[in-house]
């Protein structure tokens, strides 16, 4: 398997380090299902020549951003859980949906999460749980295609085609995934920037997701919320209600977001 030009799929730019590179490429193999990988699958998957890509891993451990487990391989540091938190607060995401979120909350037995969007993924940042609640697979940290879930696809209708395309091909790519039929997320993506929210089912079995964007006041989409729950809570008018409650919710975190700082 050949390196790619980039970790984000572009052409290289001048001036670009490409050990730098070679290693962002390492820290992308690693998934919320790929927890550890040894030396051996970092090559497989990446196509790194084993002594750099050895070289690379050892000098990511001195930095934190990587850290071996003795006998299996290496898994993502504790550096990057501080980074992350920078980039999170910075954003202002969790801030601004912290007393909003819970909004959502109207039946028991539902989940309110937040996501950002990051390239072609979401990566969920809060959850909030209703009374009764059947935890789902959304945890904290977690990362999936945004064109998979509630959260990323009310974010995606909200971009223009060609950056939405280029988004889910390079996410695919990544992630090893069998690319979707894009004529028809286009049509979807469309439905749900007309009704200003989306209905998904695809991301859990059994389970119905209501999500809208979140969108600063500068008009840049930072990524959804979401209220979810089993199929059997969401008859037609729940669907409605909460559609009415996410979208206010939304409207609500990137008000705030503006009037961060």
């Amino acid at each position: 398997m050949a390196v790619a030009a980039s970790p984000a799929g572009q052409p290289a730019r001048e001036g670009r380090v490409h050990s730098v590179a070679k290693a962002t490429v390492i820290l992308g193999t690693f998934t919320p299902l790929v927890r550890v990988l040894s030396l051996r699958q970092i090559v497989r998957r990446t196509g790194i020549p084993r002594s750099t890509a050895h070289g690379l891993c050892v000098t990511l451990c001195d930095a934190g951003l990587l850290e071996e487990v003795p006998h299996r391989g290496y898994q993502l540091g504790p550096a990057l859980v501080a980074l992350g938190g920078q980039v999170m607060d910075r954003i202002g995401l969790v801030e601004a949906a912290r007393g909003v979120l819970e909004r959502a909350l109207r039946r028991d037995g539902t989940e309110a999460h937040l996501a950002q969007l990051v390239g072609g993924w979401v990566v969920y940042l809060d959850r909030r749980t209703g009374r009764h609640g059947a935890p789902m697979n959304n945890r904290v940290g977690m990362r999936a295609p945004a064109h998979c879930t509630g959260c990323g696809k009310a974010a995606l209708s909200r971009l223009h085609d060609a950056d939405v395309t280029s988004r889910v091909r390079e996410t695919c790519a990544a992630d090893h995934l069998a690319l979707p039929d894009i004529a028809r997320l286009r049509e979807d993506l469309a439905q749900t920037r007309q009704r200003g929210y989306v209905v998904n089912v695809d991301f859990q079995p059994g389970r119905v997701s209501v999500a809208a964007p979140v969108i600063n006041i500068q008009h840049v989409v930072l990524g959804g919320v979401s209220v979810a729950g089993p199929v059997n809570l969401f008859d037609a008018a729940t669907v409605e209600q909460a559609a009415a409650d996410i979208v206010a919710v939304a409207a609500a975190v990137g008000e705030r977001i503006g009037l961060r700082g």
